[in-house]
């Protein structure tokens, strides 16, 4: 399955079943067929033992970030590695819990096992959660993960991290309420905590993302409280 970002509010526009290898109708790849690397460089949406979802992103050199919110980390997520294993994805996290991405009947299969699984030891024994995995595609896609922010306010320095899912969630790692939501609007992520303040980040024309934070109050057509530049965390 694929799913699709838009604009929209909650980002998800479209959910569309299909191989997601890219092959034609007609030649969709059996389930014995291993996953590819090419398939498997993807960003994708996995859930937790509470069925709550998540982004896993996975980099062409091995790295894996996730934007699982609720570990001792917060908006940091997870950082961990992945391979191809018994022609499925293996990721295994810092925490040492670990996800493996199969085939299925709907696309593909999510199963998650606690720390203390044994290195290829396979996707054998009982899982501790089983669900689906879904590819994430789309023009907001270049902004589902975990960004760092350099003190974007005046004063002491500081590191805001700010992590965004591809179902609108967001997650920020300062101030009591980190809770807020997300859109794709022309190029930008425009973020709504619940505490009032708004931030954005911002695609400049060099390849470069500017983040820009309004506090409570204040309109945002109105000169930010704090800017700096900001950086997607890829391994």
């Amino acid at each position: 399955m694929v799913v699709g970002l838009g604009s929209i509010s909650g980002c998800v526009a479209v959910i569309g079943s299909g191989n997601s290898g890219g092959k034609a109708s007609g030649s969709k790849p059996s389930l014995s067929e291993s996953i590819t690397r090419t398939e498997a460089i993807a960003t994708w949406t996995l859930t937790d033992s509470e069925n709550e979802s998540f982004n896993v992103i996975l980099a062409s050199d091995g790295s894996a970030v996730d934007t699982w919110w609720k570990g001792s980390d917060g908006a940091k997520g997870e950082r961990g590695r992945w391979e191809i294993a018994q022609g499925a994805i293996d990721i295994r996290y810092g925490s040492g819990w670990r996800d493996v991405i199969s085939r299925s009947p709907l696309g593909f299969r999510q199963v998650s096992y606690a720390p203390g699984l044994a290195p290829g030891s396979g996707p054998s024994s009982d899982p501790n959660h089983d669900g689906q995995a879904i590819k994430v595609v789309g023009d907001g896609l270049r902004f589902v993960g975990v960004w760092i922010i350099q003190g974007a306010l005046p004063g002491p320095k500081y590191e805001l991290f700010v992590a965004l899912r591809s179902d609108g969630m967001a997650r920020k790692s300062i101030d009591s309420l980190e809770q807020g939501t997300w859109i794709f609007d022309a190029g930008t992520a425009r973020i709504y905590w619940s505490d009032g303040w708004h931030t954005t980040l911002e695609s400049m024309p060099d390849g470069s993302v500017f983040g820009k934070s309004w506090k409570p109050g204040v309109a945002l057509t109105e000169m930010p409280t704090g800017s700096a530049p900001a950086h997607r965390i890829t391994k």
